[in-house]
């Protein structure tokens, strides 16, 4: 069977694509993020998973406010990037992993989730720059096969913080399930405190930040 060796939690924002096309990573607004990295980069490459479930929201690229999927699951054999306008450099081609798309299209739909099933898929910088973050010499050819699952964060009704945990509950147990010899990194990407428009535009809430991070791993109910 297969077996979970752990996960990792991202931020997504554009402007880490463009840090990265110009090297940035040295620079002194740039640097404490990127610093982050290495000790994880070291980990994967200890660890050396199989294959990386990418846990994400769209921006528009496969779904707008006509056609809002609250779940969907990549099953395709390939993920190529697009560039959504934020100068994002596109990136090789990601590879999938068929046969775990399916188990895991199969296994929520089992456990009452109606999942999207996406047979051609695009992914946007939500699931490349943790990639890219997380595997930075891969150049053409990415060490993992990959799995996406994007939830509704655009569009009310929003799927509820207590939906979501159960999601990645059946996830799990659909990953343990799997009849297959692999290794598997479930990667969450998105915000924290993340206000785009209006009064609160910009403001960081680094109390509540830090606090819900915590919660992820000393009580994620």
């Amino acid at each position: 069977m297969a077996k979970i060796v752990g996960g990792i939690v991202t931020s997504h924002v554009p402007a880490i694509g463009r840090a990265i096309a110009g090297g940035l990573q040295e620079d002194a607004y740039w640097k404490p993020f990127f610093d982050g990295f290495p000790p994880v980069q070291k980990w994967l490459d200890e660890v050396k998973p199989d294959v990386a479930v990418v846990i994400y929201n769209d921006h528009g690229l496969n779904f707008f406010l006509d056609k809002m999927p609250t779940f969907s699951v990549g099953a395709a054999p390939a993920y190529q990037n697009a560039d959504e306008g934020w100068g994002i450099p596109t990136l090789p081609s990601f590879p999938g992993d068929l046969d775990l798309s399916w188990h895991l299209i199969e296994e929520l739909v089992e456990k009452e989730f109606d999942i999207t099933t996406c047979q051609e898929m695009l992914v946007d910088h939500a699931f490349t720059l943790p990639m890219k973050l997380l595997w930075p010499k891969a150049g053409d050819n990415w060490p993992v096969r990959t799995v996406p699952v994007c939830i509704n964060t655009v569009q009310h009704p929003l799927p509820s913080a207590k939906r979501c945990f159960k999601l990645g509950q059946a996830i799990g147990e659909a990953v343990r399930s799997w009849d297959a010899d692999a290794r598997v990194v479930v990667i969450g990407t998105g915000g924290l405190s993340h206000q785009l428009d209006g009064e609160r535009a910009g403001f960081i809430n680094k109390e509540f930040d830090l606090q819900f991070m915590d919660s992820l791993v000393t009580d994620p109910a």
